[in-house]
Order: C-alpha cells, then structure tokens, then sequence
C-alpha cells in the first residue's frame, strides 16, 4: 500500500487545522417560532453548566475518521492486515519492522474494542469490548458465562450494551398483529436480536406467561396482545390535526414569552454528538397552570410485565391540549446524533426541554403520590424530576429498543435562575429509579410502548405492547440493572404522537429523611 508525498502533506495538513465546520454553524443557530416539522431514541442525560462554546480540545481534535483519511484508504488498511493475518510468517520479515511498530502503536492508542477489554477476568468489559466491535458470537458466549457465574452488569454497562446494538424491533411494520413483518429480518437483524434477548436472561427473570401467543417459527420476537385501558366508544381529541390547522393555538390564554431558555448545548458537544443544539427552557408558576380540583386518578397493573403500571387521569384532556400548544408554539427541535463510522443512526423523535415550574411539579406530584412507592430499599421517594423531555413522534420516528438510565432531579437556581442539571442538596443525594411516561394524546395508530421480556424459549423474546391513553402515565422501574425494562417507542404508522418522559426521585441513600 503505498502513499504519494502529496497524500501525506493533504492528512497533515487536516490534522493540523481541524475544527468542526457543524459545530460552527450549530452555534450560530436561532430558536425558531411556531414547529411545522414533520420529520422525526438513546437517551443520554446532558452534562450540566456552560456548554455554549467549543473547548479548546474540540477544536483541535478530530471525531470522525472521514477528516483524517479517506474510505478508500481505510478499506486498504483493512484489507491488507486481514492478508498479513493469514501469512504470519510474512509479519516476521524485515521489511515489516515499520508496520509491526505502526500496529503496536496503534493497540496502544485504541481505547475502545477487544483491544481494550482489560483484565481477562472482568467479564463486562470483556462483553461491552466484544459488542464494540462487532463480534457478536463471542458476546453470546460471554454473556452465557456471566449467567453460570450469577453475575450482573451495572446499570450504565447495560445501557450501553443495548445502545450499540442499536436493534429494530421490526414491531411497526407488523401485518395482522402476529410477528410477522413486510420487510423480512435480515440475518445480522436476527442476530442482534438473539444478543439483545441474551443480555435480558443476564438481568432479568424470563417471563412465565402460559398464556403466551406462539410467534412464527425461527423468529426472535413474540408479538403478544396489546394492553389497553382506553374504553371502546370513547371519542379521541384530535390533538395533530388541531395542529397542522391551528386551531389548537386559537383558545390557547397562555403567554408562551414566558418559556425562557436556560441553558443551550452546541450539538457537536452533546453525548453522543449531534446535529443540532440541545434548549433547556424553564417558566415561572402558574404559566402552564394545573386546575386544583381534578378528578381523581387510578392505578392499574400490567397482568405479566413486573413492576409496569399505567396510571389513568392524571391529567385532563384540557391540560393535555395546553401542553402541545405551548411545546408546539416555541417549536420542536429535531435530533439527529452523529455517528463517526458513517452507519445509520435511529431516527429519534423532536423534542422540547422544559423544566417546570415547581407549583406545575407540586400539583402533579400530589395527584400520583398514593399510587407511587413511597419507600425501595429503605430509600424515599422524593417527587419527579422537573426536566420533562416532550417529544414528537411522526411516521418514521421511534426510539429503538433501549433502557432509561438513572438522572438526578434537575431544578432552576433560586438566586441565579440558572439551569441545574443536579439540584438535590448536597448531603442528601437523589436520583430516579422509575420512568415517568405521560401520554399527551392517542389519536395517532400504532406508537405503542412496546416491553420485551424473555420468554421460556432461549432465543426469543415476548413483546408487550402498550397502548398509550391521553392524560395517563406509565410507570416502570429502570434505577438499577436488576429489574430494568427493555423497551422501545414503536413506530406511528398514521397521525402523530406526544409524550412526556421524566423520571421519579428517590434519596441515593437508605434511611435518609
């Protein structure tokens, strides 16, 4: 493989003066005005304080590999020390020296991959290493052994498993409500599948429905009965087509000016990176008022998933209505992540940041309470992260099979007014251990919560869906690797789907009052 002195001088030269051309243009971006977007998951939680500007580190430092040489040469790399692997007594020759000391550097220098997997003996690094690049046959060996050894990831390695798999579900595309899709699964679909059912086995019970509905042959995933708690009859709010006509703005007595922006992340410095800034906004009370007398709310538990259950009637029709005129008026912002090895991301959802007011918190906190645990493990619970994260799903939008990570209860500094991503007290800890999913309409088809669960066949996974209910909340525990729900927001198939997802708090610490 040989290198012109001109190819060399070009690289260099990109080492030398590189800055991110999409950062730049990120930074300069507006807020825009009223969202008309209508194109459409891993969700990270932002790191707190200024993230306006660029380090210097960022700047200088390349993330993709398509800025320091070109496809043609990588795939040359590749190719030549999958022939040198085959002729390793070629590799001893003298002529090799500069390459055997380029590769070493090189091991040295990777910090992610089976080059990096540390000690033989740790076994979620040795797995996560695996998944990273890629072998996932050496993953389903792993995994078996951590099962046989009764071991367990931590939450964030199991989060991270299942975001680089990055698996689809195939469940928006299914024909007559049975596991079958129009697009047949391809081999390596079936294969992450098999791996994302494996890690399940590791960190959950297997379910054991003996009612479950049989799947199709070969398949990885059951499709069980939707649960749903919507009564047959009952009219639906047109919530989109309010929307798209406007007519959702017309009655609309809140003062939207009050959405302040509190905090703005440069997209190429988000986790993952992004194409586009990450707004924080906040409002004073009673900008998006709660009515006091309400009537009162009901607990149902789901019949086979642990520990999911759906609140109905938290918030009324009316309130729901507000919220998707007051997000949709300051404006939905895409997301689109960044991903440096050119392969297809998930197309995730528009979203808004708000953190509520505290008296918006304090009113639906009270409505909920009796039906939320008061006490895990002798840890109390606190009240709901006030960073809701209201998304918008439209055809072609889902978030793919995931589990929520745990977040800290965020707040506004009562003497700066600036945004805290950590605003419990420093000798008393908080942090989530259930996901907090409000339903802000249900109009839409198809764009179920969709829970995966192990069932009795080793390779195959039962999926339950859920079908959102306006006005109601699905709560699910996701604090700790044990226990945790794989889930994903299937795909709408017609209309559009609002949701907010926030989390409940409890004390990091047992018996703290």
């Amino acid at each position: 493989m040989s290198r012109t002195k001109n190819t060399k001088r070009k690289r260099d030269g990109k080492e030398k003066d590189y800055i991110p051309n999409k950062a730049s243009k990120q930074s300069s971006s507006t807020i825009p005005g009223p969202s008309n977007l209508d194109s459409p998951p891993p969700d990270i939680p932002l790191e707190s304080g200024d993230a306006t500007k660029l380090t210097k580190k960022d700047k200088i430092e390349p993330k993709s590999l398509q800025t320091i040489i070109s496809e043609e040469e990588l795939e040359i790399a590749v190719d030549t020390l999958k022939t040198l692997t085959r002729y390793p007594s070629a590799i001893k020759a003298k002529g090799a020296k500069e390459l055997r000391a380029a590769v070493y550097d090189f091991r040295m220098a990777c910090t992610t991959g089976t080059n990096n997997a540390g000690d033989e003996k740790n076994l979620t690094a040795r797995i996560s290493a695996a998944l990273t690049d890629g072998k996932l046959t050496d993953a389903l060996i792993l995994l078996a052994e951590m099962r046989i050894r009764g071991e367990a990831p931590k939450l964030g390695a199991l989060c991270r498993w299942v975001r680089d798999l990055d698996v689809v579900s195939g469940l928006s595309m299914q024909v007559d409500g049975v596991s079958k899709t129009t697009v047949p699964r391809t081999e390596k679909d079936l294969e992450l599948l098999r791996v994302l059912d494996s890690i399940l086995r590791v960190t959950g019970p297997v379910d054991g429905n003996e009612k479950q509905k049989g799947g199709v042959s070969g398949q990885p995933v059951c499709l069980q009965e939707s649960w749903s708690l919507k009564k047959y009859g009952n009219g639906s709010w047109k919530m989109r087509e309010a929307v798209l006509d406007g007519s959702i703005f017309k009655p609309l007595a809140l003062d939207v000016r009050k959405f302040e922006v509190v905090e703005r992340t440069i997209g190429a410095v988000r986790r993952p990176p992004n194409l586009h800034d990450a707004v924080v906004y906040s409002t004073p009370d009673g900008t998006v008022p709660l009515s006091p007398s309400h009537q009162e709310a009901s607990y149902h538990k789901h019949p086979t998933v642990p520990n999911l259950s759906l609140i109905k009637d938290v918030l009324s029709p009316e309130e729901c209505r507000n919220i998707i005129a007051a997000t949709e008026s300051i404006g939905y912002l895409p997301d689109a992540p960044i991903r440096d090895d050119g392969a297809e991301a998930s197309i995730l959802a528009h979203n808004v940041y708000w953190v509520v007011d505290q008296a918006f918190h304090d009113t639906l906190w009270s409505r909920v309470l009796p039906h939320i645990p008061s006490e895990i493990a002798g840890k109390k619970a606190r009240g709901i992260n006030r960073r809701f994260r209201v998304y918008r799903y439209v055809p072609g939008a889902e978030y793919r099979c995931h589990i929520d990570g745990a977040w800290p209860p965020s707040g506004i500094d009562p003497i700066t007014k600036k945004y805290q991503y950590d605003a419990s007290p420093a000798d008393a800890k908080q942090s989530s251990l259930f996901t907090f999913l409000i339903y802000l309409n249900d109009e839409f088809e198809g764009g179920e919560t969709t829970f995966f669960v192990p069932s009795v066949r080793e390779g195959v996974m039962n999926a339950y869906p859920v079908r959102p209910i306006m006005g109601g909340v699905a709560v699910f525990p996701h604090g700790e690797a044990k226990g945790a729900l794989l889930h994903e927001g299937t795909g709408v198939r017609k209309g559009a789907k609002y949701i907010i997802r926030t989390d409940v708090e409890y004390n990091v610490e047992a018996g703290k009052e």
